[in-house]
């Protein structure tokens, strides 16, 4: 009895001591690499690293025998994206090729910029994306492209309203390329952990690091939920889906460490049959400051 009294004393003065009483919950640590197979082979792989700050530093992806280093500079109310692009099947030499506009904590805009071919060492800005939120949940995204001239001009080209996203119980469940595609997402009610960058993208093949990028987070709220299933068509053809993906996944706690995307491609529209099995391994590795 005297000897369970003792230890209930010392686990009181733990508890007790230190400048407040109020019970710290470490944050979930930082995802750091991703890596992916496509059938068994060599994907793609990512390692992304962080400042002392917690923003994003450097993200470095390997993809198809290509090696990418892009070097994230913030500044203000700007992201600068310094790193090689592939034009044409060729590496560029690094060069600003994207920044990001913040509202808030929130990406307003981008600018993807592209070497100028007509004029050596010339750097244009090729798209410039608008975003639209409503409440923090994104809702649209407006574009204009810019092609070079050989005479040294520019043309713009405003594209308007491309990308929608429909959003019902916190997810998105469409995202909508005008005027012709739809794609479709399913949901269970799984909790997509807080520290999972998965995002739906601009993309009718989620599968490549984008999906899960951690610049993700910027684009406001996260989805609630994980996706299950999400499948694809033309909205003229809305009864013949286009591909199909089916999503499962393994958690440590909590924690996604591993993910299985299936992918269905259909014979429609002139595509060829395919399937496919992308098996993605998560580490999460960045020492987060105690307090």
């Amino acid at each position: 009895m005297k000897k369970f009294l003792s230890m209930l004393l010392i686990a009181i003065g733990l508890v007790s001591c230190g400048d407040d009483d109020e019970l710290h919950i470490p944050e979930l640590n930082k995802l750091t690499n991703v890596t992916c197979t496509k059938d068994g082979k060599a994907f793609f792989n990512a390692d992304i690293t962080y400042d002392q700050d917690k923003q994003i530093n450097r993200i470095i992806l390997n993809t198809e025998g290509n090696q990418f280093t892009d070097n994230y500079i913030i500044v203000d109310k700007t992201i600068s994206v310094s790193g090689v692009k592939m034009i044409d099947g060729s590496p560029t030499n690094p060069f600003v090729h994207t920044v990001y506009t913040l509202s808030g904590n929130m990406i307003a805009a981008k600018e993807e910029k592209s070497e100028n071919k007509y004029m050596s060492n010339v750097v244009y800005t090729e798209i410039e994306s608008s975003y639209i939120y409503n409440s923090n949940w994104l809702k649209s995204v407006s574009k204009v492209i810019q092609r070079p001239n050989k005479d040294g001009s520019y043309r713009k080209i405003p594209l308007g309203e491309v990308d929608r996203y429909m959003w019902e119980n916190g997810n998105v469940v469409y995202y909508d390329y005008l005027p012709q595609q739809e794609m479709v997402y399913e949901y269970n009610n799984q909790q997509c952990p807080a520290n999972f960058p998965f995002r739906v993208t601009d993309s009718f093949r989620p599968v490549n690091f984008d999906l899960i990028s951690p610049i993700n987070f910027m684009y406001g709220k996260m989805n609630q939920n994980l996706p299950i299933r999400a499948y694809w068509y033309y909205i003229s053809e809305a009864t013949d889906i286009c591909a199909e993906y089916t999503f499962r996944y393994t958690l440590t706690g909590d924690y996604i460490t591993g993910m299985t995307v299936e992918e269905k491609i259909n014979p429609v529209n002139g595509a060829t049959a395919e399937t496919h099995t992308y098996e993605y391994t998560f580490i999460y590795n960045f020492v987060v400051e105690q307090k």
